[in-house]
C-alpha cells in the first residue's frame, strides 16, 4: 500500500512540475500556504485543513497540498494537485481580484473509527473555480469551490469543498 501511495505522490509532483513548466516568457513565483475548508465528503460534513506548495505566472498556477479532515468518527487524507487557469484576465488586469477556473486530481484515503470502514483509498477527479484576492507582491487570499469524483473509494463518491486559501510568494 506504501508503494502504492508513493507512486501516486511521485505522480502528482511530476504532474505539477509539468503544468507549471514555462517557455521562458514568463515570470514562475513560488508560494507555500495554508486552507481551510468547509468539506462535504457525500454525507459527511466537517472542516479540512490543508498545506499548499506551488507555483503561479500570470495566467497559470498550479499547487500540490496535503489535506486533512476529521470528525468523530471518520478521517479523510488526501493528496491534490490543482492546475488553475485565470479568465477574463484582460477584464482585471488592473484589479486585485483574478477569477479562475481549473481541474484537480488526487488520491484519498477514508478511515471509519467505529470499524464500519476499515480504510478505504482511492483517487479524485474534478474542476475548481474561484476568486483570488492579492494582498501585495508577497500574499493573496484565494476563495475556491472544488467538486471531485472519487474513483476505487467502496464507500465515498464525492467530495465538495468551499475554500479560504492564503499564499505567501517567496521569489
Amino acid at each position: 500500500m506504501k508503494q502504492k501511495f508513493m507512486k501516486i505522490i511521485l505522480t502528482l509532483c511530476m504532474l505539477s512540475s509539468l503544468a507549471s513548466a514555462d517557455d521562458g516568457s514568463e515570470t514562475m513565483y513560488g508560494f507555500v500556504g495554508v486552507q481551510a475548508s468547509a468539506s462535504k465528503y457525500d454525507d459527511i460534513s466537517t472542516p479540512t485543513l490543508a498545506l499548499k506548495y506551488g507555483q503561479q505566472s500570470s495566467y497559470w498556477r498550479t499547487a500540490i497540498s496535503y489535506n486533512f479532515a476529521a470528525n468523530s468518527d471518520d478521517q479523510f487524507h488526501s493528496i491534490i494537485a490543482q492546475v488553475d487557469h485565470g479568465i477574463l484576465t484582460e477584464i482585471f488586469a488592473d484589479l486585485p481580484v483574478k477569477p479562475y477556473v481549473g481541474f484537480s486530481i488526487g488520491a484519498l484515503q477514508h478511515r471509519n473509527s467505529n470499524n464500519e470502514v476499515d480504510s478505504d483509498n482511492g483517487y479524485l477527479y474534478g474542476l475548481n473555480t474561484g476568486i483570488n484576492y492579492v494582498v501585495n507582491n508577497d500574499l493573496d487570499i484565494d476563495l475556491g469551490y472544488r467538486y471531485i469524483k472519487s474513483s476505487k473509494l467502496k464507500y465515498l463518491d464525492s467530495v465538495s469543498n468551499l475554500s479560504l486559501s492564503l499564499h505567501y510568494y517567496f521569489n
